[in-house]
């Protein structure tokens, strides 16, 4: 993100950093290993955009050593959020925490570009924060599809003529629906699908019934609708009663990528509002993003935040609130008898996997969801050859990083290639993140590869589907 460092503030760095919990930095003892595990320094091969590049970077600013200046923040900007750095670090620094925190201070205190400011404006303050905004945009995006411009401009000549960034974002345009989930279900209690016999043996394994909310989001409110009803299909078949809250909203997580945090502690505390009183087991996620940033909602009120700002919520609040937020496959894989008793397709299918980053790192869920696709009679799941590498996505890095989202991006579609020359009768790629999957599903459409990508519970569904045609 390009931006414009006159400064805003009178205090000095040292001071900025010192006003917020910071002290994790220390944990880090340069031992390197993180290196390997970072797509941007992969890539560029320059110390400043490695993990421990930046951590020094960051300590700089801390210590007072160095200024908010371009050759400082650039790098720091140009990092994914990935967190595969924390999953290689055997120190248990909080990268992402500390990058997040940074980040926050930078958008403070320094100037943006009119590019940037328009950006936070229309996008971030103006779009995610209205359910009404998303729909009208669904709906116009839903328009241009059936129009066939998208494929008209990737399909010809115009391919070759237009900016391939252009280009490239057609096939990065999600499935738009033009109705909001949310307010499709709002605030009834959906109960469990009418089964008999099977709903029964599901209460004895139980014990008791559960009740469970829906996270919707926000661009994923209103668009491939399929990931949110597959996810309501599942629980319901399982026998859980479902609720999915109306006055629910955006997680937050491109704002604290971006460094607006106050923007993202007012998401954090409508949806501790819009969840709370409702008698609910369990918070249900479907996008790793979200779930990760929804259970991670207590780093935003730390530090000098206000108790105005915290509005009366302590961190018990924002502990309870986050001990629920689960994924919807890791949810799933506690129930291994109930999904057994389940109608599934006895089709033989060979799925690949690829691991979005903030399910495997920030959230710490990769064996179970592989271990629940792969005892689907039938299914034979294969992880991708380098599945836990970052696709370049990242929320909206793909948009602001073209160029290094791209290389990124290249690197995953080369190791779907060499998965499929070993298993070249792989129908489906699976995971288990929006972003994940419009940014993988554009570059299989750009690269001409002949699969179709899913969410993992968009194929759970279909599996039961294929059972009873």
């Amino acid at each position: 993100m390009s931006l414009n460092f006159s400064q805003k503030t009178v205090l000095s760095t040292k001071e900025l950093f010192h006003q917020t919990d910071f002290d994790n930095i220390l944990k880090c003892v340069h031992c390197g290993l993180c290196l390997d595990s970072c797509p941007t320094y992969r890539e560029l091969g320059d110390e400043k955009d490695s993990p421990r590049g930046r951590l020094y970077l960051m300590r700089g600013l801390w210590e007072g050593e160095l200024e908010l200046e371009s050759a400082v923040i650039d790098p720091l900007n140009r990092c994914l959020d990935c967190r595969a750095c924390e999953s290689a670090c055997p120190s248990g620094v909080p990268y992402g925490e500390l990058l997040e925190k940074t980040r926050g201070i930078i958008l403070e205190n320094t100037r943006q570009s009119l590019k940037e400011r328009l950006l936070r404006f229309f996008l971030l303050k103006g779009l995610f924060r209205s359910t009404n905004l998303l729909i009208t945009a669904s709906w116009f995006l839903k328009i241009y599809a059936a129009s066939g411009l998208p494929k008209l401009i990737t399909n010809t000549i115009l391919a070759k003529i237009l900016p391939q960034q252009f280009v490239f974002q057609q096939h990065l345009l999600p499935e738009c629906s033009g109705v909001s989930f949310k307010r499709k279900h709002a605030d009834q209690i959906i109960p469990p699908l009418p089964t008999g016999e099977k709903q029964e043996n599901a209460v004895q394994i139980r014990k008791e019934s559960l009740r469970v909310g829906m996270f919707s989001g926000c661009i994923m409110d209103v668009s491939e609708a399929v990931i949110h009803e597959s996810t309501l299909t599942i629980l319901r078949h399982i026998g859980c009663e479902v609720v999915v809250p109306g006055n629910q909203s955006c997680c937050g997580a491109l704002h604290v990528h971006s460094g607006d945090r106050t923007t993202a502690r007012e998401f954090a505390l409508k949806n501790i509002a819009a969840f709370e009183n409702r008698h609910l087991d369990a918070i249900i996620t479907n996008a790793a993003g979200c779930g990760a940033q929804l259970q991670e909602y207590h780093h935003l009120f730390t530090g000098t935040t206000t108790e105005t700002q915290k509005e009366g919520r302590s961190t018990a609040d924002w502990k309870n609130f986050e001990n629920k937020v689960i994924d919807i496959l890791e949810f799933l894989s506690a129930y291994p008898e109930l999904l057994a008793s389940l109608p599934w397709s006895k089709d033989e299918d060979t799925v690949l996997y690829d691991a979005p980053c903030h399910l495997m790192h920030a959230q710490k869920v990769d064996e179970n969801p592989q271990k629940l696709l792969n005892s689907l009679p039938g299914v034979k799941l294969v992880a991708l050859k380098e599945s836990n590498w970052c696709c370049g996505s990242a929320g909206i890095y793909n948009l602001v990083q073209p160029e290094l989202s791209a290389a990124i991006l290249n690197r995953k579609t080369e190791s779907i290639r060499q998965t499929l020359v070993e298993y070249p009768k792989a129908s489906t790629i699976v995971t288990a993140n929006p972003g994940c999957l419009y940014q993988i599903r554009a570059g299989i459409r750009s690269d001409k590869i002949e699969l179709r990508i899913l969410h993992p519970v968009v194929y759970l569904a279909e599996r039961l589907r294929l059972n009873r045609n």
